[in-house]
């Protein structure tokens, strides 16, 4: 095979997969990594977030605030 011919075929798997892949959404999937695994949903049907990252993220906020405390206020 050519080079040429060898791209094209890559290229024409690449389009197959993206295509059969296509209901696959960037929202779906930001879903699916916040939510928690062992409880995604509540019995409602809302979303449920997973309380590590929940964690982290106040402990993230904490930690900036307080940078920010005694960045900006000076004694």
């Amino acid at each position: 095979m050519k080079q040429g011919e060898d791209i094209s075929a890559v290229v024409e798997r690449m389009r197959s997969f993206h295509a059969a892949n296509d209901a696959e959404r960037l929202r779906d999937s930001v879903l699916r990594c916040i939510e928690d695994p062992l409880k995604p949903q509540t019995a409602a049907g809302t979303l449920r977030v997973n309380p590590i990252l929940v964690l982290l993220v106040s402990v993230a906020v904490l930690g900036i605030g307080t940078f920010l405390f005694f960045t900006l206020v000076q004694p």
